[in-house]
């Protein structure tokens, strides 16, 4: 069977793998899908917990949301709030057991589109709408920073869920994965931070 030019013949069942970047047997997808699954797991999950760890941030989250979106009808923004919250903790679930991480990637990747669609529309109509995407932790209003970080989330998403498809099943050496999991949750504290980092970079009185 031919493959393509500098790419490396790896079966997994009847799959031929076509990426170049591959180690024997197929470690190194399996460290970046590792790393994905920490970072953009890691992300939602603290996203769900903080929007309902009580009625304040939950009350905020509804606002902002209500705000970032004005054309939803107010008796369907009592559903929206819930899907949401219950779409993100699906993605922190299916990011866990290796066999539903497709599945998880793919409802990242919806929710953020989503998210970033109203963004954008707040921004090109110069809405001043606070972020509580983390609950009411933050009051900053949504700014290119956001939509930098939701694309950040986004890539990350697509890459988990095209690796995840192809995945060989190899077994990484214990450190590999290990240092995988912290680099994850290393971009994910910084998404996490982006708030704060972008409070810090705008300029005086903005």
């Amino acid at each position: 069977m031919n493959t393509p030019p500098g790419s490396h013949e790896v079966r997994s069942g009847r799959r031929l793998c076509p990426f170049p970047i591959r180690c024997p047997n197929g470690v190194t997808v399996e460290y970046v899908l590792i790393c994905c699954r920490l970072f953009v797991g890691a992300v939602f999950a603290v996203s769900a917990v903080s929007k309902v760890r009580g009625r304040g941030a939950y009350a905020a989250f509804l606002d902002a949301a209500g705000a970032l979106a004005p054309w939803v009808p107010p008796p369907a923004r009592t559903v929206t709030g819930p899907v949401v919250v219950a779409g993100e903790l699906a993605v922190a679930v299916l990011l866990v057991p290796p066999a539903t991480v497709v599945a998880g990637f793919a409802v990242a990747a919806a929710l953020l589109a989503a998210f970033t669609a109203a963004i954008a529309s707040a921004l090109l109509s110069r809405r001043r709408v606070p972020c509580a995407c983390f609950g009411g932790g933050s009051r900053s209003p949504v700014g290119p920073a956001h939509l930098v970080r939701n694309g950040v989330l986004l890539a990350g998403s697509l890459t988990g869920s095209v690796l995840g498809l192809d995945a060989s099943g190899a077994v990484p050496e214990p450190a590999g994965a290990v240092a995988a999991a912290f680099l994850g949750l290393v971009v994910a504290g910084l998404v996490l931070l982006t708030d704060g980092i972008a409070g810090l970079l705008r300029p005086s009185g903005a």
